[in-house]
């Protein structure tokens, strides 16, 4: 469907404050970033991959969808806005290029949600140094102090996860491949205690909890948070909503390459135990170690996923 130009255009600037919080702590919340149009597209095009999601992780959501099937055309007309080229060229001072979508579905009093971590899986095919954040935008009300439902995360300054891609990740695959060489019996549930147990453990929790921070969110308002901001999910307890739906978008620096042991680091568990992953996308989007991640075929229309950098200043309000 064919969208007037201004369909999605929102009058949203940066204060030099807010530019400088992104930078220091790793993540900002950005009121009223998606207009009602916007909304609408994406509550559309969510209830449609939520309506195909796999069987996975329905403890933690009741429907969880990673590879979207369904057009773009809309999404690409939003990344084409420049109040969005702005915001994003001027809080990562960096060219970015769109990789994923994601949505997520929690239900009230039953979803359970992630526990802390950090993107390992939308970011482990891409080396460990290589920049990327997430857009998280919930499309319905967020409030912390009643049914909550929303994220918690922590200030990049408190604590941030780059030993976790560099070292944690790699080294966790590691060592259970050598147990399994050395006949030791090892579980699919082993590798996700490892993989949860680093920032889950009652030490760092009782780091993170303290230190954490947890905003309201209103349908329209977004969070921005680069790829080393510890976070969690909030349960949705009791309260007037039902459900609560969430959209996400995953970018990476458009000079970032492809980790192919990364990627199949990622992939072990479905090796060795058989485990059904619910994507690929981790060793579709590249064949060559060290390919340009902008420039896989995996990905359509290149350009409009591309958000160039221009160093124009920092916007004024």
């Amino acid at each position: 469907m064919a969208l007037p130009e201004n369909e999605f255009a929102n009058n949203f600037h940066l204060t030099e404050e807010q530019v400088a919080q992104f930078r220091t702590i790793g993540f900002l919340k950005l009121p009223g970033f998606f207009n009602n149009s916007v909304l609408a597209s994406l509550r559309r095009r969510i209830e449609a991959e939520l309506d195909n999601a796999p069987a996975n992780f329905q403890a933690e959501f009741r429907r969880l969808k990673y590879d979207f099937e369904t057009s773009r055309e809309e999404l690409y007309a939003l990344l084409a806005q420049p109040y969005f080229r702005r915001a994003m060229t001027a809080l990562t001072e960096r060219t970015m290029f769109l990789t994923f979508e994601m949505c997520f579905e929690l239900e009230k009093n039953v979803s359970k949600g992630f526990p802390w971590h950090v993107g390992v899986q939308s970011f482990g095919y891409q080396r460990a140094h290589d920049y990327a954040c997430t857009i998280w935008a919930p499309l319905d009300p967020i409030d912390p102090a009643g049914q909550q439902g929303g994220m918690q995360y922590v200030p990049r300054t408190v604590l941030s996860a780059e030993f976790v891609y560099e070292y944690v990740e790699p080294a966790l695959v590691e060592s259970l491949r050598i147990r399994a060489a050395r006949g030791e019996p090892i579980e699919l549930a082993d590798y996700f205690a490892l993989r949860e147990g680093v920032l889950n453990s009652p030490a760092m929790q009782d780091i993170l909890r303290a230190q954490a921070v947890e905003d309201a969110f209103e349908p329209g308002d977004a969070l921005i948070f680069d790829k080393y901001v510890v976070h969690r999910s909030r349960p949705l307890g009791e309260g007037p909503l039902s459900r609560r739906d969430a959209f996400v978008m995953r970018f990476v620096d458009s000079t970032s390459r492809y980790d192919r042991q990364r990627a199949l680091d990622i992939d072990f568990p479905a090796q060795q135990f058989g485990y059904k992953p619910f994507t690929r996308s981790h060793l579709d989007v590249g064949s060559v170690d060290g390919e340009l991640l902008a420039e896989s075929p995996y990905f359509d229309n290149h350009a409009a996923r591309t958000i160039t950098h221009v160093d124009a200043g920092t916007e004024r309000t």
